[in-house]
C-alpha cells in the first residue's frame, strides 16, 4: 500500500521542514541536487521573488515531513542560454521554466516523483508555462533519473560536460 502524501507550495513557514529534508538527503542525492545552497539564508534569498521562483512540496500525511521538493524558476538560467539556443530552442522568460526535483532517499522508486511532477505540470499550465527545462540537466550516470524523465515525457536535447557528462532535457506541451 502506498503512503499518503499531500502536495502544495513552499511557504516560509515550511523552512524548518525544508532544512530538515535537505539535511536528511544522502550524500549521493545531495550531490545530484543543487539549485540553491542548503542553508536558511540562501533559501530565503532564493524565494525572495514569488513571481519568479516557486517551490513545490510533497509532505507525508502521517508525519507532516517533506518527502519531495522541487524548486521551479520562471524562464531559464542565463548561463545556460547559449547551450540551449544551440539546440535550436527559442527561449522565453514567460513560457519556459527551469525545474529541479528531488525525492527523499527512502521514498524513491515509489511513484512519488511522478505524482509530484503531474501536480507541478498542472500548476505551471495555469501560469502559462509551456516548456520545462531540467535545471543543470541530468547526470549521464544517473540511469534511474533518465528513465524517470523519459517516462514523464522529457526528451534529450544534447549533452554537455560539467563535473562529468550531463544531458539537457525538456518537456513541452501545448497551451
Amino acid at each position: 500500500m502506498q503512503a499518503q502524501v499531500s502536495f502544495g507550495y513552499f511557504q516560509s513557514s515550511d523552512l524548518p521542514l525544508l532544512l530538515d529534508y535537505l539535511q536528511r538527503l544522502s550524500p549521493a542525492t545531495r550531490k545530484r541536487f543543487g539549485p540553491h545552497p542548503f542553508d536558511e539564508a540562501a533559501i530565503l534569498r532564493f524565494y525572495s521573488n514569488p513571481f519568479e521562483v516557486w517551490g513545490f512540496l510533497a509532505k507525508s500525511a502521517e508525519t507532516g515531513a517533506i518527502v519531495a521538493y522541487a524548486p521551479v524558476k520562471r524562464g531559464y538560467l542565463e548561463h545556460d542560454r547559449p547551450r540551449l539556443e544551440a539546440y535550436g530552442l527559442s527561449l522565453s522568460q514567460h513560457t519556459d521554466c527551469t525545474f529541479a526535483p528531488s525525492v527523499a532517499d527512502d521514498w524513491q522508486g515509489q511513484g512519488l516523483g511522478g505524482q509530484l511532477f503531474n501536480f507541478i505540470q498542472t500548476e505551471l499550465q495555469v501560469r502559462g508555462i509551456r516548456r520545462v527545462i531540467l535545471w543543470g540537466g541530468v547526470q549521464a550516470s544517473n540511469a534511474a533519473a533518465l528513465r524517470f524523465y523519459e517516462k514523464m515525457g522529457f526528451r534529450v536535447l544534447g549533452g554537455f560536460e560539467y563535473e562529468g557528462g550531463n544531458w539537457d532535457m525538456v518537456k513541452e506541451w501545448e497551451k
